[in-house]
């Protein structure tokens, strides 16, 4: 719940320059599954788990996530705004990934050089892009480093850099749309696109062009540049897959490999490190390949029973013995369905429907929720366990996970509970501040507290005495809370005031101005007093800015000030020292939140506010149209079971999506697409829809919200660090949180 009491410190706030391993519940993990297919990229992974489903996860420098941001993730995130239909194609470059759905061709991430086909170059395009004039009639797709080429129509098209004319149109200009190529007479049966080069099998023949420096076209001639397709010598039938590298290139004959070009750390796999002008058979590759693919400076083959790799071998891509010019099994594959590699990591999917990688990891490529190199294949992650607890302040945040609570953001007055006062920190820490997992957590504009074994504990700004401790001093690291050392359930931070529920029974402390303490006086408390008349049968609690709102053998009730009808008791009038029953809401209600000006709760199942409505936080398609009782928010009529109210936004969640509305200034709808002004009606958040896992938290310019697969994402302004990524943004898409004993650097395309 958002409490607003004044502006921002203006605090400068200096990037990491790249984010860490994804701050998660940590608890048992889950592999992703339903994975149909996977392609791996320079330092990014992507699959497709599902019809319009697409996850990429790694280096996210030029948005090749696809995601709405340029925020790398060590987690699988979904890509939004493709067709909601059979992905029939994906294929991942060096900063940029392709897709195909309904026969279109959509494209994300680096755009320098026109290879996502929009008819434009220089600005990397961080969400999914149609390619112009394909018009539903493209078949395959291969995005290489900097160009992309599709079959469509049965005829073969590329577009993007075409300096050593890998485009293949006999010039070395480049093409921001899709440019048709001559190539021999066939159908295009495949196509593979390097890094400065492109393969092609056309009728059972193997065709390449583009940089020819090192022999990779294989004709037998090297050359600075193949502008037209060249055939390969000796591949003139019976190619069933061919595959271009970064300056080798491999193709797979009735089950025979055969690889040329450049050999200096044995990628031919011939066992020696001579470059090859012209194919040989790779060595001792044991059964039939069944996949075959010329990497960075290794080449990996799919048999039937698992994979065999040569080449380099440093990065842990060829297993933990180094490289080999001759082909190595990879202990631990399994029976793979598919093999995917690129730069320096591999990844495949098996009959189980799961992937799993190895290799260099530093962007976090490999999905496994680490930054970790890996020599032996690792699980792609899809759950961590149990949804992350998250409180969220004017401009910090804490979470609760399996080792207790980490805060982050700014800590001018001690809330993050770090013993020290920093301006602001941009990443969790290694070190809980609470090294227990608690059952209960909130965060105020600058204070926190956190119930642990039934016993409460607060830290930060205490200026009310809103840390009940029976003083004004404030707290760096947490204090317990006078007379609430057992019996807690449920605890709630408001501007300057606090409530709890222990036994059953409502107390609240701290500022008393507006009578938001409920005990029928206007008297600030420095230790926890009785709410009137709210002895027993609490089960909910929530302190907004000078108004407290609380739920009572299924009613609901307020107390505080009501100048903007936020008490739901059918008038704007003054304040109310003691609890008063809130309109139509006598039984019932199952949760309660309260903003600065206005209140939510969830009444058998749907989603009420009433109060300010002057941003359209009270989500019934109408700006400036208070509501001094219950007003029913649409569309949210059934299956709510968390509610949110923030200082002008409010967020619920419905089954497990997540919607939010009302005032959308820094990104914190969370609908994608920077700041949209004023949303009157809930709109879904996007990446949490389907995943979402617990109750949202609304801070003082962003939201954050757990998964169900473990992990906690957060969006909206980035300034102070408050959103837990290493960088200061505004992001108006959900990004995972990370910690920060795992940073890693910036990729590269």
């Amino acid at each position: 719940m958002r409490r607003w009491r004044g502006l921002l410190p203006a605090v400068a706030l200096l990037a990491s320059a790249g984010a860490g391993a994804a701050f998660d519940a940590r608890g048992v993990l889950v592999p992703l599954e339903s994975v149909q297919s996977i392609a791996v990229g320079g330092a990014f992974s992507c699959a497709v788990l599902g019809p319009g489903k697409v996850y990429c996860w790694g280096n996210n420098l030029f948005g090749q996530l696809g995601n709405g941001s340029e925020v790398h993730s060590v987690d699988p995130l979904p890509i939004p705004g493709l067709p909601d239909a059979p992905i029939t194609a994906l294929s991942t470059g060096g900063g940029h990934a392709c897709a195909i759905a309904q026969g279109d061709v959509w494209c994300w991430g680096n755009n320098q050089f026109g290879q996502l086909g929009i008819g434009q170059s220089g600005n990397p395009s961080p969400v999914a892009v149609r390619v112009a004039g394909v018009n539903g009639q493209a078949t395959h797709v291969a995005a290489g480093d900097y160009h992309s080429c599709a079959v469509i129509a049965a005829a073969l098209y590329c577009w993007g850099s075409n300096f050593y004319g890998q485009l293949g149109t006999d010039d070395d200009v480049d093409h921001a749309e899709p440019t048709p190529v001559s190539i021999g007479s066939g159908s295009v049966d495949s196509i593979s696109t390097g890094t400065l080069h492109t393969c092609a099998v056309v009728g059972g023949a193997g065709w390449c062009w583009g940089d020819n420096i090192s022999g990779q076209v294989g004709n037998g001639t090297p050359s600075v540049a193949e502008r037209a397709p060249v055939r390969v010598t000796t591949l003139d039938s019976g190619i069933g897959e061919i595959s271009a590298g970064s300056v080798h290139s491999c193709a797979r004959r009735d089950g025979s490999v055969l690889c040329w070009g450049d050999n200096s750390y044995g990628e031919i796999g011939n066992g020696t490190t001579q470059a090859q002008l012209t194919p040989v058979i790779v060595d001792n590759l044991g059964p039939p390949a069944l996949n075959i693919i010329a990497a960075s400076s290794h080449s990996c083959a799919r048999v039937a029973d698992g994979v065999y790799c040569w080449g380099d071998g440093s990065y842990g891509q060829l297993g933990n013995a180094g490289g080999t010019p001759s082909p190595r099994r990879i202990a631990g594959v399994g029976t793979p369905l598919q093999l995917a590699t690129r730069n320096a990591h591999v990844c495949v999917r098996s009959a189980d429907a799961r992937a799993a990688c190895w290799g260099l990891n530093v962007n976090g490529q490999l999905g496994d929720g680490s930054a970790d190199l890996r020599t032996a294949p690792v699980q792609v992650a899809g759950s961590y366990g149990t949804p992350a607890l998250v409180a969220s302040g004017l401009s910090h945040t804490c979470a609760a996970v399996a080792n207790g609570v980490h805060c982050w953001g700014y800590n001018g007055d001690g809330q993050l509970g770090r013993g020290t006062l920093t301006l602001n920190e941009s990443v969790p820490g290694p070190t809980a501040v609470i090294t227990a997992r608690p059952t209960s957590l909130s965060a105020g504009v600058d204070h926190t507290c956190a119930v642990v074994a039934g016993a409460l504990r607060c830290w930060g700004v205490n200026d009310k005495g809103q840390l009940g401790t029976g003083q004004t001093t404030g707290q760096r690291s947490p204090a317990p809370v006078q007379g609430m050392d057992s019996g807690v359930s449920l605890v709630s931070a408001g501007d300057q005031h606090t409530c709890a529920i222990r036994n059953g029974g409502a107390w609240c402390w701290g500022n008393n101005i507006t009578g938001e303490l409920g005990d029928g006086t206007t008297t600030n408390r420095l230790v926890p007093v009785a709410v009137a008349g709210l002895s027993s049968g609490v089960s909910w609690i929530s302190a907004g800015t000078h108004h407290t709102c609380a739920i009572q053998n299924g009613a609901a009730k307020c107390w505080g000030l009501n100048t903007d009808g936020q008490l739901g008791i059918g008038t704007n009038v003054g304040f109310a020292a003691t609890p008063q029953p809130v309109d139509t809401l006598d039984a019932g209600t199952t949760r309660i939140s309260t903003g600065s000006a206005h209140s939510c709760a969830v009444h058998n199942g749907a989603a009420k506010c009433w109060g300010y409505d002057g941003y359209a936080a009270l989500g019934n398609g109408i700006v400036n149209d208070a509501h001094f009782s219950p007003d029913a928010v649409t569309g949210m009529d059934s299956g709510v079971t968390e509610i949110d109210a923030g200082d002008d936004i409010s967020c619920a969640l419905r089954g497990s999506s997540l919607y939010c509305w009302g005032a959308d200034y820094s990104g914190d709808l969370g609908n994608g697409g920077g700041p949209r002004g004023l949303r009157a009606l809930p709109t879904p958040v996007i990446g949490l829809s389907g995943s979402a896992g617990g109750a949202p938290s609304i801070g003082g310019t962003h939201v954050c919200a757990g998964t169900l697969e473990g992990g906690l994402r957060c969006w909206g302004d980035d300034l102070l660090g408050s959103l837990g990524i290493g960088r200061a943004v505004l992001s108006a898409t959900p990004l995972p949180v990370m910690r920060q004993d795992r940073l890693f650097a910036d990729g590269h395309d």
